[in-house]
């Protein structure tokens, strides 16, 4: 039938990011034929942005687990889908982040996108080219999120009758998925350019870095301990007996995976991809650690960028708002202390080593060097002090702000908010930044500044009905920009949503490289690029005793990619491909300083302590580490469950492990 209706073949969205996208959404009698949309170049690139539009939001999102259920993020509202996972709450009916029905409706659109495109008269040869590459790494992207959510998948790679008996469809082993997301980034690249530069308009597109980017990804899944040589999975197969999981260890996949990256590495340079930095573009501007791991995050499309998306002003906004401290914000994205204390000293130094400076208790005597770098006086220059916090030219720990956060890295103070410390994120305003500061009998703290009051009953952490704080004591500053006004929500210049930057693959690149050839010259050369850029000593430098060693290493790699790429979402999957997400909760003293695992007792600061009548910055009390939750995990949540309804569909589908 060649008018037959477009809903027929393809399976209706259930949720649109684009706009424009009506003959999908009317319905049945009112819907487009196939002739009305190949034939016109405006109808035709719609639909490719319906393909598009099931990518999740990298930001906060109320149903994303990937920061609430991580072990960097607690999140205070019980209303999120993250409150009952963290408790068990949750099984293969529970509808939690319900991704499988949607990617496959997307990736099904694909192939119907990439067989009719070239029916459109109104598209040059050269667009069909490029619009079926994208959707060629539209669909592998897609299979890429659905097998570090669920794990193996059902691998369609052709276009499916509308008839098709899904009964017999069962889920292809996940080297084999991995395969397949390799072959479309492979086969997509080339049909991509190099960089859309040239072409702004087009930013947010896939490029070969991305198409490269996204295969050394996947290729890290697949060599990591969850996949490769992992015997708790002997029992995952499919009821024909296919098994399901690698249970015999490849030390070649890490090859592999280091090899994928490297080529990444090897075109970025030529694609304008580096590293961030502040003064990336001469001027005479000095080079600036905080500013430059503070903006890589939020400078609209800068060089880091290796794939991302124009992001809604809803998302970003959204994100300001439930990180931003209330009154008049839901301030409620709160770091645990684990990431707080994963942080680096200023000399490049763990907080347990006896050679970094750190101290636990007591109020600092003399502020960063960093912190009034103009020697300006702290009442005459208030305005010009507020203004170079917000630009990033003062930034470190102040006088009298607790030892605990004194002389750390640039990236800590770039993306811990804690108490006592200025609120970057509000207007120059004296009198509205004192909207954030007590004015009690014990507390005279409105002096212009509007410091964060976190301690049971400051500002920020009321004890009465406004209940909208962070259970840790910390609220999350990176990706807050601090030339927003959160006092009046007026927001700043719109920033991209980032869904991988060139730090993640320098990190996936000696990863890798540390499994098969530990004493690679390349660890240090890209290690410590991003150690530079953080304004901290190179890694050998600090700790030469380690080089070489594999085990030694890797704990340290995963601790910079825990810094490095907090609050991105990273760590969740970090956490779970490395096979460390069930590390116990002994129950003993020492676990509050416990470096991994999901269950158990999770810690922050005091913020319940003392009377509300008489504390203040000066109440020590505060700074005590102290469980908020005790979460459960158990080894059946590395993967989340296929939603039951799946499961009843299909014969031949069987249910992730111990589900």
């Amino acid at each position: 039938m060649k008018n037959r209706l477009i809903y027929i073949g393809l399976f209706i969205f259930s949720s649109f990011v684009f706009t424009g996208c009506d003959y999908l959404e009317k319905q049945p009698d009112d819907m487009k034929t196939d002739e009305m949309i190949w034939a016109s170049r405006i109808e035709t690139e719609k639909y490719l942005n319906n393909v598009y539009s099931q990518i999740p939001a990298a930001t906060l999102q109320q149903d994303d687990p990937w920061l609430g259920c991580s072990d960097e993020i607690d999140l205070t509202w019980n209303v999120y889908a993250t409150y009952n996972i963290n408790l068990g709450n949750w099984n293969p009916s529970t509808s939690f982040y319900l991704k499988w029905a949607s990617f496959y409706k997307a990736i099904r659109a694909s192939f119907v996108f990439e067989n009719n495109v070239d029916k459109c008269p109104e598209l040059s040869d050269d667009l069909k080219t490029q619009y079926k590459a994208e959707a060629k790494f539209l669909r592998g992207f897609y299979y890429w999120y659905i097998i570090r959510q669920y794990g193996p998948a059902v691998l369609i790679t052709h276009a499916t009758a509308v008839d098709e008996d899904w009964s017999n469809y069962s889920r292809a082993p996940l080297d084999e998925c991995v395969d397949y997301i390799c072959q479309m980034m492979d086969e997509a690249q080339t049909g991509l350019p190099l960089t859309w530069n040239d072409n702004k308009v087009w930013l947010g597109k896939p490029t070969k870095v991305a198409c490269k980017a996204i295969k050394a990804e996947a290729l890290l899944l697949a060599a990591s301990p969850q996949w490769n040589g992992n015997t708790e999975y002997a029992t995952f197969k499919n009821a024909d007996g296919t098994v399901l999981a690698s249970t015999t260890y490849n030390e070649n996949k890490w090859k592999k995976a280091a090899a994928a990256a490297l080529e990444v590495i090897n075109i970025a340079e030529s694609a304008g991809v580096k590293l961030y930095k502040n003064d990336e573009n001469g001027n005479g501007t000095v080079f600036n650690p905080y500013k430059s791991v503070r903006d890589a995050i939020l400078k609209n499309w800068n060089c880091e960028i290796i794939f991302g998306r124009s992001q809604a002003l809803a998302g970003q906004n959204g994100w300001a708002v439930h990180a931003s401290p209330g009154p008049n914000n839901l301030g409620g994205v709160g770091p645990t202390q684990r990431i707080v204390d994963a942080f680096y000293m200023e000399n490049g130094r763990t907080i347990d080593d006896p050679q970094s400076g750190y101290v636990e208790t007591g109020f600092a005597a003399t502020g960063d060097e960093n912190w009034n770098p103009q020697n300006l006086n702290l009442t005459a220059d208030r305005i010009k002090m507020i203004a170079a916090i917000r630009s990033g030219d003062a930034w470190g720990h102040w006088p009298g702000e607790w030892n605990m956060y004194a002389n750390r890295e640039p990236r800590f103070y770039a993306s811990i908010l804690y108490n006592k410390r200025v609120i970057p994120q509000l207007t120059d305003d004296v009198t509205k930044r004192n909207y954030y500061s007590s004015n009690t009998t014990a507390a005279k703290q409105q002096d212009g500044y509007g410091r964060v009051e976190f301690y049971y009953g400051g500002v920020s952490r009321s004890s009465g009905s406004y209940t909208f704080y962070p259970r840790t004591g910390y609220l999350v500053l990176k990706n807050v920009d601090p030339q927003a006004n959160m006092r009046d929500r007026v927001y700043s210049t719109p920033h991209c949503e980032i869904f991988i930057r060139y730090a993640k693959v320098l990190l996936n690149y000696i990863e890798a490289l540390n499994e098969y050839d530990p004493n690679n010259a390349d660890i240090a050369k890209y290690w410590n690029m991003i150690r530079e850029r953080a304004g901290i000593p190179g890694i050998f430098d600090v700790y030469p005793e380690i080089k070489g060693n594999k085990e030694k290493q890797r704990e340290f790699i995963l601790r910079e990619r825990q810094i490095e790429l907090c609050f991105e979402t990273d760590r969740y999957f970090t956490t779970r491909r490395r096979w460390l997400a069930h590390t116990p909760d002994t129950g003993n003293d020492s676990d509050v300083y416990r470096k991994y695992g999901e269950g158990g007792r999770f810690w922050g600061m005091n913020i319940n302590g003392g009377a509300t009548s008489t504390n203040s910055f000066a109440y020590t009390g505060f700074y005590t580490r102290t469980a908020f939750e005790t979460r459960a995990f158990e080894k059946k949540m590395y993967l989340f469950p296929i939603p039951q309804a799946e499961i009843d569909k299909g014969k031949a589908l069987v249910q992730n492990p111990w589900w």
